[in-house]
């Protein structure tokens, strides 16, 4: 009922970018920019909403997070924020490639809008024996008060300014859907630590 009012109007306003190139072309561009962030709202509630009922198979989990850093390797550029990434080893957790895929785009995400000034991004293994890994990632952005850090998984919470507040509750959602965990430590000015718990699928 949403989707198609939005496509409608970015369809006008496409429209008329094509025949007015005065200044009404801020306006025009700013109603294309504006449909494409509820649109991207609409598709983060949908995902959230939707039942998790995938079936855990043993995902490559170097690949997934290779993947994901390299969709987000000229936003990080562009923010003045370095990778460090600590060798991981070549493990399969359990779970489903393109939930483990979301899990990680929220997260770099995050920490990016952590960023605007720039900074640094680490990403290591700090824990493993043989059932499970502990992954980290550690931002040194501006940080979450306490009440921020209790809220974090409620449901339509966000720190950010217009945020719908789906995306750690559905990266909780996922990780325990396939037995994981996820923790979350911060302090404001010092950055934000997210652990996420996985499984090893047996080989």
């Amino acid at each position: 009922s949403l989707r198609n009012p939005l496509a409608s109007i970015r369809s006008s306003a496409e429209l008329a970018q094509a025949f007015d190139e005065g200044p009404a072309q801020r306006n025009i561009n700013d109603i294309i920019s504006q449909v494409d962030r509820m649109s991207q709202w609409i598709r983060q509630l949908l995902q959230s909403l939707r039942p998790l009922n995938d079936e855990a198979v043993p995902v490559d989990l170097p690949q997934v997070l290779q993947e994901s850093l390299q969709s987000f390797a000229v936003p990080l550029a562009r923010s003045g924020v370095t990778l460090d990434l600590r060798p991981l080893p070549p493990v399969q957790v359990l779970g489903q490639p393109a939930l483990l895929a979301q899990i990680f785009n929220s997260l770099i995400a995050n920490a990016l809008e952590a960023m605007e000034n720039g900074g640094r991004l680490r990403i290591e293994v700090v824990k493993r024996d043989r059932r499970s890994l502990t992954l980290r990632l550690a931002d040194t952005g501006k940080g979450m008060s306490e009440q921020q850090q209790r809220l974090a998984f409620r449901p339509f919470f966000s720190t950010k300014q217009g945020g719908l507040g789906v995306g750690l509750v559905l990266v909780k959602r996922i990780m325990e859907r396939f037995g994981g965990s996820v923790r979350l430590s911060s302090s404001q000015g010092h950055g934000t630590r997210v652990s996420l718990g996985f499984r090893l699928a047996r080989l």
